[in-house]
């Protein structure tokens, strides 16, 4: 009782005034119900027990170190001051972490523009700030070197004309020969011959294989008629013998005439082919030169020197996407080379928000994938956003002590400023089983925290307690009570009032 004595001396030197006050509010505060009865019975429920026991605290055994004051309060005075009790348990603990973060740009949405050619900025079509749509014309450059290409490709293009209309050419008179080769073999009349291919065309095939054949078959129809003339000894043999060496010789022609006709007419066939399919290659290499320039096959579709000029030379920068001009660095007739940044365009119909998670809460990351968290700005108040966690970092800064965090917030209305601090709340993220109370349980007196512990239907004890980990509605007991205990989450300061009125009262 020594500490209650000198609690007492000092209570005297600095409240002797206020005794009476603190009195009426121990007594009105907790039992003013029973005093407004004038019930003298209740005088006796009334009486406040101040015990000392040395009790120490420990979760697993549920002992407690140091004074337990225990409380008289009986079941109309609990009425009275509305207490309520919950059983202190052990649960995963669900924090709610607040962070300052950052709004940045969207670094997936951000095009820093440069050119790809040197030339001269002919013409400048936007400004810092304006708001552009995918495929707007930002830039103008007249380029000597684009000039070049347009002209090039224009007469590949027409080199390549020239070669498909000969390859039509060249396969059509390779067709005919080779089927008058196939008709020649056959041993098809002259006169058929010229009906079935006197309008399809052959080039110098059609004489060479004509004359063969025609001397092949003149020797042929003077040995049939030496033939029947020598059989009635008109004609004496060595003049049929002339005639059959004759018609050998010209066979013999004709067969190598139809051999090489046949291999030159499919040679000129296949590099006919061969042409075209290099004519064709050129030219799509240099549109695809244009593609990768920017340029679509509808701005290349229609490349004519004599119509164009020297826009033929012009050079267009478009807008990748829908965005802002952010940044601008190009005037009317300056130089431009493929080194100099232009503009800088940005969506900023999403940001993102950069925040740095300490040390201490690097156990909750996993469960933060994916997950969504708030964000708000005191320049908005009362307006939360909410952002999608898309990365989680994996390297502790060295300064900060801290891990990145980034989200993806959506801004369609453009209020979320790149460069605008913002508060940044985490959702509820779970840990480890702990034993925790509602917040509301917690008093303090003289610099300690304590509880009150329903140990009876009418006694309660006050029980001094250390406090880890708080969230919003609850906080972590590491010491001084546990689980299981019936801690008074409410009506709190009616005990604590009966409390110190039996202090200030003993004194």
């Amino acid at each position: 009782m020594s500490q209650s004595t000198h609690t007492s001396a000092l209570l005297k030197k600095a409240l002797p005034a206020c005794l009476g006050t603190l009195a009426g509010i121990a007594i009105g505060g907790a039992g003013m119900l029973f005093f407004r009865r004038g019930n003298t019975e209740t005088t006796a429920h009334e009486k406040v027990a101040v015990e000392s026991s040395a009790v120490e605290g420990d979760h697993s055994s549920g002992k407690t170190e140091g004074a337990t004051e225990v409380i008289e309060f009986n079941k109309e005075m609990q009425a009275a001051a509305s207490i309520k009790t919950e059983v202190a348990k052990v649960t995963p603990f669900v924090s709610s972490i607040v962070l300052t973060g950052k709004v940045s740009l969207n670094d997936d949405q951000v095009a820093h523009i440069y050119p790809q050619v040197e030339g001269v900025l002919d013409s400048v079509k936007v400004q810092f700030g304006q708001k552009v749509k995918k495929g707007d014309e930002l830039i103008v450059i007249r380029s000597r070197e684009v000039g070049q290409a347009k002209l090039s490709l224009y007469q590949d293009r027409l080199l390549r004309d020239f070669a498909a209309s000969k390859n039509t050419w060249t396969q059509e008179t390779t067709k005919n020969t080779l089927e008058l080769i196939t008709a020649l073999k056959a041993n098809t009349p002259i006169e058929q011959l010229e009906s079935q291919f006197r309008e399809r065309p052959m080039g110098d095939f059609r004489e060479k294989l004509m004359t063969a054949y025609v001397n092949y078959y003149r020797s042929r129809m003077d040995l049939e008629r030496l033939g029947n003339l020598s059989e009635n000894g008109t004609v004496p043999a060595k003049q049929k013998m002339a005639a059959e060496a004759a018609l050998n010789a010209d066979r013999a022609t004709m067969q190598a005439a139809l051999e090489q006709m046949e291999q030159d007419s499919k040679r000129a066939a296949l590099l006919s082919a061969q042409a075209l399919q290099e004519a064709d290659v050129k030219v799509s290499v240099a549109e695809t030169n244009f593609n990768i320039l920017g340029y679509s096959m509808q701005d290349l579709q229609d490349i004519d020197p004599a119509k164009q000029g020297e826009s033929l030379a012009f050079y267009p920068i478009r807008a990748p996407f829908d965005g802002t001009i952010i940044t601008k660095d190009a005037a009317l007739l300056e130089r431009a080379k493929p080194d100099q940044q232009l503009l800088t365009i940005a969506d900023l119909s999403t940001v993102w928000i950069k925040a740095d998670i300490y040390e201490e809460n690097l156990p909750l990351l996993k469960q933060l994938g994916n997950m969504e968290l708030q964000v708000n700005s005191s320049a908005w108040p009362g307006i939360s956003f909410p952002a999608s966690i898309f990365f989680t970092g994996e390297i502790v800064d060295d300064t900060t002590r801290t891990v990145s965090l980034i989200a993806k917030a959506d801004n369609a209305e453009g209020v979320l400023k790149p460069g605008m601090f913002v508060t940044v709340t985490l959702p509820s993220l779970q840990t480890n089983p702990v034993l925790q109370i509602p917040s509301t349980a917690t008093l303090d007196y003289e610099g300690k925290t304590f509880v009150f512990i329903q140990t009876a239907a009418d006694k309660f004890e006050r029980r001094d307690i250390t406090i880890g980990r708080r969230s919003e509605k609850f906080c972590e007991i590491t010491k001084g009570i546990k689980e299981g205990d019936q801690v008074v989450t409410e009506g709190g300061f009616a005990l604590k009032s009966r409390m110190l009125a039996k202090v200030i009262a003993g004194e």
